[in-house]
């Protein structure tokens, strides 16, 4: 593979999400695009939100 010439790694910083609370705005989309019972989410919703916590979580104690 020497034809191909090899370029240098650019390094970039991961990106912070910070505390976002998606929820309010989850539903909303629900209940206007689809018509249905916003509520009927509410376990998908706070087990999406708990994946998020952990991944921060494991972020801290294993670092970037």
């Amino acid at each position: 593979m020497e034809a191909v010439p090899r370029m240098p790694m650019i390094w970039l910083d991961l990106k912070e999400a910070g505390d976002f609370h998606f929820q309010p705005a989850v539903k909303k989309f629900v209940l206007k695009n689809y018509g249905e019972n916003p509520e009927a989410y509410n376990e998908e919703l706070k087990k999406l939100e708990l994946l998020r916590q952990d991944r921060d979580l494991l972020r801290q104690v294993c670092g970037p």
